[in-house]
């Protein structure tokens, strides 16, 4: 670099630097997006449970309509979380084990999450692809679950359980019952799925993880009958997603250099210039 670019320079670092009575504080928190991405693993026909009269609830082996999540198809699940970031655990040290680890459990705002400084533990509702869609449920909306690990010697987070997660309620495409044809039909929430007697009611799916993260699994879903008279045809139904958990790696702190060394260096830079010029002269 020319002594005519490094003055510029300089001079640009001077004008950037901030004033003595000013001072950069680092954030306390950070939204980092958590995914979930892979394939049904299993459908709702491979899982179909359905109660005769008198009898225990079985495998139901007939023929059903397609019904959404088929398997093979790709699934995505997504959230966003606000964690801690080494600056929080400097400013609350009692927050932070003696071996350098906290978990910080999330929530989302309705059930606590994001009630401490910076946010700290706030979970959105996740974002499921397909028809899954999240809804109110009794007025209370749905929430997301999951605890990270922080370790503040490797300034890096990971999911505790290899991605633990539950999140619920939510509501999608299901079966019901048609006594009149003996048959099932694919409902969508509301009257078609109501039972006989029963207040339109959605279909009610949560969505679980395994401990090892490797698969996120869909509650039991319930069937309803159109025969009020009979319990033929109820039972329930799951499905299964197979997959792995991403959370983004945060590693290391970036240094960023005190006001007081731009200054210094912006000094030194112009008083090299001006060395020159004299020498030239």
């Amino acid at each position: 670099m020319t002594f005519g670019r490094l003055a510029a320079a300089a001079s640009v670092l001077v004008l950037l630097a901030p004033t003595s009575g000013s001072t950069q504080t680092a954030p306390i928190s950070q939204v980092v997006p958590i995914t979930f991405t892979g394939v049904v693993t299993q459908s709702a026909a491979d899982t179909i449970m359905v109660r005769q009269p008198g009898f225990p609830l079985t495998p139901y082996t007939g023929v059903l309509p397609p019904l959404s999540y088929a398997v093979g198809d790709a699934v995505s699940i997504s959230f966003n979380a606000t964690l801690p970031t080494r600056a929080y655990y400097d400013a609350y040290t009692s927050q932070l084990g003696a071996d350098g680890i906290a978990r910080i459990p999330l929530f989302g705002a309705y059930y606590g999450g994001g009630s401490g400084p910076g946010g700290i533990g706030l979970s959105s509702i996740a974002d499921v692809s397909g028809p899954m869609n999240p809804f109110f449920n009794g007025g209370q909306p749905t929430s997301t679950r999951m605890t990270i690990v922080y370790d503040y010697n490797a300034d890096s987070y990971s999911i505790e359980g290899s991605g633990n997660f539950q999140s619920s309620w939510y509501s999608a495409p299901g079966y019901i019952y048609n006594a009149a044809t003996q048959s099932y039909d694919v409902c969508n929430g509301g009257n078609s799925c109501a039972g006989a007697g029963g207040a339109p009611d959605p279909v009610d799916i949560a969505l679980r993880s395994n401990a090892d993260g490797t698969s996120v699994f869909t509650s039991p879903i319930a069937i309803r009958s159109t025969d009020p008279s009979s319990g033929t045809g109820t039972g329930f139904f799951s499905w299964a997603f197979g997959g792995s958990w991403n959370l983004p790696q945060f590693g290391g702190a970036t240094q960023v250099p005190e006001p007081g060394m731009l200054v210094l260096f912006g000094g030194a830079c112009a008083a090299l210039v001006r060395r020159r010029k004299r020498v030239a002269a």
